[in-house]
């Protein structure tokens, strides 16, 4: 059996299998707002608690959006010590090359857990049709192989687009999965074992849904996000 580590959320962890496997890519992507940071703040500040008696580093974070809060994570893990900090690195990059680059670095830490932020937005700046979705899968490929040679998790987070009709016009709405789509989705789906949709159910009460893609099935699980990051919520 796979090692697992938790998200820090049980009704998510349920939903991958019993939460973050060893050697494979798990994508989180859903419109904004709906907690995909949130969710890699938890499982970062969680698991550098775990990992507190590692020695050196043990989670790289890739942040493409300048988004990481150090104070969230310490906020988070119950910790405002250095000790939790130390044990993760941010890299973070302002291209797609940076991106691409970081996985040079990620090799020669050998980290334990590995978090992309924003997988695909970088490569939709520089490239366009085909070209965009052929360096993204390069690179997704790269990423599968850290994920298999270290034995770690990894966990990319991606956005979500507006799915357009033949004409140009938006399609008839009538869920969110009929009027959107995720960001260069098919060429991610190659590449990422899990696949994990998020989305807003009632923004007034902090309350969100979280959906599996793939492999498909008809689970889900309700979360809400707390100073404690993302939590377990009953209805």
């Amino acid at each position: 059996m796979s090692q697992l580590l938790p998200t820090g959320c049980k009704a998510i962890d349920m939903l991958l299998g019993g939460g973050l496997h060893a050697g494979m890519i798990s994508d989180v992507y859903g419109e904004g707002g709906s907690g995909k940071t949130q969710l890699c703040f938890t499982i970062c500040g969680r698991n550098a608690k775990l990992f507190k008696r590692v020695k050196g580093i043990a989670i790289v974070f890739v942040d493409t959006s300048g988004t990481f809060r150090p104070e969230r994570i310490t906020e988070i893990a119950y910790d405002n010590g250095h000790e939790i900090l130390d044990k993760i690195l941010v890299i973070r990059t302002l291209s797609y090359m940076d991106q691409i680059r970081s996985i040079e670095k990620i090799v020669e830490i050998r980290p334990k857990l590995l978090i992309v932020d924003g997988i695909a937005s970088l490569f939709t700046v520089n490239h366009h049709g085909i070209a965009r979705h052929l360096t993204l899968m390069n690179h997704l490929h790269k990423l599968s192989l850290v994920a298999i040679n270290l034995g770690c998790p990894v966990i990319i987070t991606n956005m979500i687009r507006s799915r357009l009709s033949d004409s140009g016009a938006p399609t008839l709405i009538r869920s969110l999965e009929d009027s959107t789509r995720e960001l260069m989705g098919t060429s991610l789906s190659i590449y990422t074992h899990m696949k994990l949709m998020l989305s807003i159910v009632q923004p007034n009460k902090q309350l969100f849904k979280a959906v599996i893609k793939q492999p498909r099935c008809d689970k889900h699980a309700y979360y809400t996000i707390t100073k404690s990051g993302i939590s377990d919520v009953s209805l």
